[in-house]
Formats: structure tokens, C-alpha cells, sequence
């Protein structure tokens, strides 16, 4: 019996992020078409995809004979009559939605009716452009975080109008190439980018009110949360702008909750040019050996009224066995409730279930915990009993109870996105 053909992806795209996922594809056995706008561009990427998996070779986690096959699956894909065997058709250009649309339909003329579109976007409307490209019921977001060999998380997003068994087929072709797949809806920010937003926000807010400085924040979260990175120190690393535009642009189609209102500090920070490493300064400077805090704060005692206190207390001891002191234990729990908060209301909204969004926070911005397992343990009575202390204590109203989505019915429309923040 003769063995079946292996399956085929043709990639639109061949930058850093077009050509890791293609070295993601090969490595699990697909063939590879991928396309640029001309030869030697692609050939540069696929030299580059050979010269990283010598270096797994060499590292010894990949053999010398899997390394030939896997690279000799990468091709140039010349024209559209490339992809006429493809299985899956996947773009990733600029983060553009008429570019994107663009290439799309220059290319799509010869694919099998049974090839699915997919396009690695982190922010634009499936439905927009399913809709662009005449293609809607087999179009289907497929959004991998850079670097794609290392991170294991793929966002699959279906428009209004794909076809379910289209998303389920893509879910399968990722968790196939060994990722942890997080299923969304297509809303603004989708998971990640969405649930994210008050970790650095409400740090920022911290660092406003003067009640902690930058290291004190960002060790909190560290020592406490067990985070890889503090808020205000990963922001420096995203970049300032990046961080800002995505804030803006998720608050303004969501319709400004106040929970995600952007940090004038940050702004702030922006309009001065400090936009973090890649500048030398943001939050933090650079030009010294280690990075030292650069933004100057009036800083101001904590003030907690009791039942405030005690709420703080009595969440971190549900949350974490590390103890610190009075003001670390505020910072920790005043960000992570905010982020818990948002979750919950994200799935409110229908942005995805609970597991999908622990799933997503913990495998795209590496959080040792989802904000649903995190809510699980502490209890989601000490939860709502330090939103609502949080609450009394400020102004805005970003701590109501409401924000937990409680007692809520899930809305049946979703806000469709005008403005395309940057990926982070």
C-alpha cells in the first residue's frame, strides 16, 4: 500500500514570524510552501531556519537525520499555483487588515475547496476579513506569539461566519504541531491582549499614587506571584508605545470600561520618547550595568482602612505561601485581583471559557498561573471582598463588584474592531 502524501501548508510571509511558524510546520512533518515578495527573500529565511536547527543538532536535541528531513520539507513557493495542494493556507504580513486582504486574494485563486485560510493576526476581525476576501466560511484567525518555535501558544479565533468544523480543524492542526491552543472569540485584543491589560495597568496606577516604586512593584509580583517578569519592567520590554497603543485601542472598542482606562503615566512616557530598552529609558533607565528606576513619583504613605486590610491579608494568604510586607502584599494583591476581575468578565462577554483563559495567560505571557485557577484557590468570596474594598477605596468605579461578572448575562453581540493595535 502506498503511503499517503504528507500534508501541505502554504505560508504568505516570510519574516520573522512567517518563517518560525514554518519552521513549526516542517519540524512536524508538513510540507512547506512559503512565499515573499521574491525568491532570494525567501531563501534567506529558509537558510535561516536551517542554520537554528543546526543548532538544536549541535545542542543534541534534534538528530542530524531528522534535521535533513525536516529542512528538505521547506520550499519556495514561486506563484498561487503553488499552493493548489494546499491543506491550510496561512498569511502573516503586516499587521494590516487591507494588505492582509490583499495578498490573500492574489493568492487564493488555486487553492482545493477544502483548503483552510487562516491568517496570524493578533488584533485585526476575522469577520472583516473573511468578508474582504469573499471567503468568510473557511477563514479563521491562527494567532502564534513570537518566537513561534518556542512560544506554545496559538489563539484560534473563528469570524461570525466560519464554519465551526473549520476552527475545530485548525485547533487540531496546531495542537498537531505541539501547541497549546486557546480558543477565542473574535473580539478586540482576543484573549491575550484582552485579559492582560491590568497587569501593567493598575502597576502603573501604583506607581501614580505614590505608594510604591517602580522595583518595589515589579518585586512584588515577582516574589509573591511568582512571575517571570514585573509589570512595569515587561512593559519596558514590549516597549512603552506598543504596551500604550494596544491599551488604547482594546479600551476604545471595548467601550472605555474604566478597568482599562490607559496610564497617563504611560502615555506620558511615550510622548517624551521613553519607550523602554529599545531607547534606553522607560520606567527604568539602561545606561548603567543593571537598569535603575527613572521615573520620578511623590511618594506617599499606604493608607488602608481596616476592612481593606484584612482583605488584602486574607487574599494573598489564599494566593501565595511567600510573605512580604505590608505594601508588597497591597501591590500583589490590588494587580492580580485585576486581572481576575477582567478574566471574569471576559468570559462574561464570551470572550472564551475559563480554560481557554487560564490556558492562554499562562502559555502566551508565561503567568505561573490562569487568573481562573488563581481565583479557584484564593476563593472567589475573598475575591469579591477585595474588589469591593478596592472599590470604597477609589474613585472610579474599576473595582465594582460588577467587574467580577457576577449575577451578568453574557451579551449576544460583540464589538467589532476599528482601530488595529500592534501585536506584543
Amino acid at each position: 500500500m502506498a503511503e499517503s502524501s504528507p500534508p501541505t501548508v502554504g505560508i504568505i510571509g516570510a519574516g520573522t514570524m512567517g518563517a518560525g511558524i514554518a519552521q513549526v510546520a516542517a519540524t512536524s512533518g508538513w510540507v512547506v510552501e512559503l512565499m515573499d515578495v521574491d525568491e532570494p527573500t525567501v531563501r534567506a529565511a529558509i537558510d535561516g531556519i536551517g542554520r537554528r536547527l543546526d543548532r538544536l543538532v549541535e545542542k543534541g536535541r534534534l538528530a542530524p537525520e531528522k534535521r535533513d528531513d525536516d529542512a528538505g520539507r521547506l520550499r519556495v513557493a514561486g506563484s498561487p499555483l503553488c499552493f493548489g495542494s494546499c491543506d491550510l493556507l496561512l498569511e502573516a504580513v503586516v499587521e494590516d487588515l487591507e494588505a492582509k486582504a490583499a495578498v490573500l486574494r492574489a493568492n487564493i485563486g488555486q487553492l482545493p475547496a477544502d483548503c483552510v485560510i487562516a491568517t496570524n493576526t493578533s488584533s485585526l476581525s476575522i469577520s472583516r476579513l473573511g468578508d474582504a476576501i469573499g471567503q468568510a466560511r473557511r477563514t479563521v484567525g491562527m494567532h502564534f506569539f513570537n518566537p513561534a518555535p518556542v512560544m506554545k501558544l496559538v489563539e484560534v479565533i473563528g469570524g461570525e461566519q466560519t464554519e465551526p468544523s473549520v476552527v475545530d480543524r485548525v485547533a487540531q492542526i496546531a495542537e498537531g504541531w505541539g501547541k497549546q491552543v486557546a480558543r477565542a472569540a473574535d473580539v478586540p485584543g482576543f484573549i491575550v491582549n484582552h485579559v492582560a491589560r491590568p497587569y501593567y495597568l493598575e502597576a502603573f496606577r501604583i506607581l501614580e499614587d505614590g505608594v510604591a516604586g517602580a522595583e518595589q512593584i515589579d518585586d512584588a509580583l515577582r516574589d509573591l506571584g511568582g512571575f517571570r517578569m514585573g509589570p512595569l519592567e515587561l512593559t519596558d520590554l514590549i516597549g512603552q508605545d506598543v504596551n500604550t497603543a494596544t491599551t488604547r485601542s482594546v479600551w476604545e472598542q471595548l467601550g472605555r470600561p474604566p478597568l482599562l482606562h490607559p496610564s497617563r503615566l504611560q502615555e506620558r512616557l511615550v510622548a517624551e520618547g521613553n519607550l523602554g530598552r529599545k531607547t534606553g529609558r522607560g520606567v527604568y533607565t539602561y545606561e548603567g550595568e543593571a537598569p535603575a528606576p527613572a521615573v520620578g513619583v511623590e511618594r506617599k504613605p499606604l493608607v488602608m482602612s481596616d476592612p481593606l486590610r484584612e482583605a488584602v491579608e486574607a487574599f494573598v494568604a489564599g494566593a501565595t505561601e511567600a510573605r512580604g510586607g505590608e505594601v508588597p502584599h497591597y501591590v500583589f494583591s490590588r494587580v492580580l485581583v485585576a486581572v481576575i476581575a477582567q478574566a471574569a468578565v471576559a468570559h462574561e462577554r464570551g470572550v472564551a471559557e475559563p480554560a481557554d483563559i487560564d490556558r492562554a495567560l499562562k502559555y502566551g505571557t508565561n503567568y505561573p498561573r490562569g487568573p481562573f485557577e488563581w481565583a479557584g484557590a484564593i476563593g472567589h468570596d475573598l475575591c469579591r471582598r477585595l474588589l469591593k474594598e478596592l472599590d470604597a477605596a477609589s474613585a472610579d468605579g474599576r473595582f465594582a463588584i460588577k467587574a467580577l461578572g457576577v449575577g451578568g448575562t453574557r451579551p449576544t453581540s460583540r464589538p467589532a474592531p476599528t482601530e488595529e493595535p500592534p501585536s506584543e
